[in-house]
């Protein structure tokens, strides 16, 4: 039976750790209600419905530290920030920022990532970057409505579009079935995306992932609703995630679903520049 496009499911997340606990109340809303979507390992819902993933982690974790409550719910990812613009969710995890984001909620970053291409093996010489494949290839890449790529990708997506060859689908638990089946030659994913579905599916021996020159190592991070959610909770949060940043948390996160090969990769960058950003939360 297909899942409900919008699904609640509640959990509390929330412990009185320390000492600094005890005046939580006046900073934590009672309960931010924190959007999540299809991300591969960063979100994702198992068979019983329950969600779990990366995001879930570490706003546990945030929990853990600011003894704040969090619910969490589902949403395709194209509707998640419009649940987001309304205030009808608080907090949204895993995001890249946006000038579009930015008029309505508040960034705070915790990790980076970066795209890769992922394509079906075809034989013959391999591609080198996304405009290689553009130029000499002649497959159908699908991507996922609600994504943000860097400036160099959408121009090479606008090409595949004019010769016909880009198909936009709802998320990406359509892509790999469709890549699965034949139907779609490639995708643009990070990481945390692919890596689930590689793994758990029948696509492991028959892809390849490239990486691309065009994709550049870019924030990913929270976004607090400016209508719901106060200049106290944000600092608040803004203060775990920055602890939580300088005590390595996120690799040790990273270790549960990823080889040691990933959890470089992905933790490889600096963490001078997400500290600063943390320290000054706008």
């Amino acid at each position: 039976m297909r899942r409900s496009k919008h699904t609640r499911i509640v959990v509390i997340a929330g412990l009185w750790v320390s000492l600094s606990g005890a005046h939580a109340g006046t900073e934590c809303p009672p309960v931010t209600r924190v959007g999540l979507s299809d991300l591969g390992y960063s979100s994702f819902r198992e068979a019983n419905g329950k969600i779990g993933g990366i995001s879930v982690d570490v706003v546990n974790e945030i929990a853990r530290r600011t003894g704040c409550k969090f619910e969490f719910l589902w949403f395709p990812r194209q509707r998640l920030f419009v649940e987001l613009e309304a205030g009808r969710i608080d907090m949204t995890m895993a995001a890249l920022r946006t000038p579009e984001r930015d008029v309505y909620a508040r960034y705070l970053p915790y990790a980076y990532l970066q795209y890769d291409l992922v394509l079906s093996n075809t034989p013959g010489r391999p591609y080198t970057s996304l405009g290689d494949f553009v130029a000499r290839g002649t497959g159908r890449l699908n991507v996922t409505r609600g994504m943000n790529y860097d400036a160099a990708v959408e121009t090479q997506l606008s090409l595949l579009a004019a010769a016909g060859r880009l198909e936009v689908v709802n998320d990406f638990e359509t892509v790999f079935g469709k890549l699965e089946m034949g139907r779609a030659d490639g995708t643009l994913a990070t990481p945390p995306i692919y890596t689930k579905y590689l793994k758990s599916g029948n696509l492991k021996d028959r892809t390849s992932v490239i990486t691309l020159p065009e994709a550049t190592p870019r924030f990913t991070g929270v976004y607090l609703s400016k209508k719901t959610v106060s200049t106290a909770a944000r600092m608040r949060y803004a203060a775990a995630l920055k602890t939580m940043v300088s005590e390595q948390v996120l690799p040790a996160l990273y270790a549960k679903y990823f080889d040691d090969a990933t959890v470089k990769r992905l933790a490889r960058q600096a963490n001078g520049p997400l500290l600063a950003a943390l320290s000054a939360p706008e």
